[in-house]
């Protein structure tokens, strides 16, 4: 069944409500001489990431690891990351940010359902977040679980067959590929979510003026590396 906008955006908004605060607009000019600071473009937004991630990672200029230098948790985020509960190192600590600067959504896997798009939206829609980033990981145990379980042909316990089924394709594009399966998988996985949120609905019109950028990225957490594969 198609998805439609009007119906996705009275979720959002519902859900906003139900937790007990009014939906937040925030304006492209940063709250019309409300002081709060100018709204940072898609470039901008990975521009701090990507220098973030150089200074805890021991390749920019100055570092002395942690997250000296980012942003601070007062301001609006820069960005909403969407990562998997399995990630080692928090995505503040990867990106060199301060607690409050970055909106981190996890699931395992990074896998989507609609509650998990609805968060990834409030972002971009409610607080004027210009990035979304889908990070993955090296060695992620959810994929490692769905690929035991598909080779082994059993389904995994509880609610972790669940994640399992939303990897399937992700699993089979992997299997299909050259090299270590569950790094494929992980790989193709964020590819694939990137894809469904560039065709999300409520975040479209905002792609398609420029304010909203959707990226993958891959964490190496061992040395806190973390790539942009295909990010301008």
């Amino acid at each position: 069944m198609p998805r439609s906008p009007m119906n996705h955006r009275w979720t959002l908004r519902g859900a906003v409500r139900l937790l007990g605060g009014a939906p937040r607009n925030v304006p492209p000019d940063g709250g019309g001489g409300t002081g709060e600071e100018p709204r940072l473009t898609p470039a901008e937004a990975l521009r701090l990431l990507r220098e973030g991630n150089g200074r805890r990672s021991g390749r920019g200029a100055g570092n002395a690891g942690g997250a000296g230098g980012g942003r601070s948790a007062a301001r609006r985020p820069i960005a909403a990351v969407l990562a998997c509960v399995d990630c080692p190192v928090p995505p503040e600590a990867l990106f060199g940010q301060e607690p409050g600067a970055l909106l981190v959504i996890r699931t395992a896997a990074h896998t989507l359902d609609a509650t998990v798009e609805g968060s990834v939206e409030y972002g971009p829609v409610e607080l004027g977040v210009p990035l979304v980033v889908v990070l993955g990981h090296e060695r992620c145990g959810a994929v490692a679980a769905a690929l035991e379980s598909r080779t082994a042909g059993t389904r995994p316990p509880a609610h972790l067959a669940v994640a399992a089924a939303r990897l399937a394709a992700a699993c089979r594009d992997g299997a299909e590929a050259p090299g270590d399966a569950v790094e494929n998988t992980v790989r193709a996985q964020t590819d694939r979510v990137v894809a469904r949120l560039r065709d999300d609905p409520v975040l479209l019109p905002l792609l398609r003026r420029g304010d909203l950028e959707v990226v993958g990225a891959h964490c190496r957490p061992d040395s806190g590396v973390v790539e942009f594969p295909g990010a301008p």
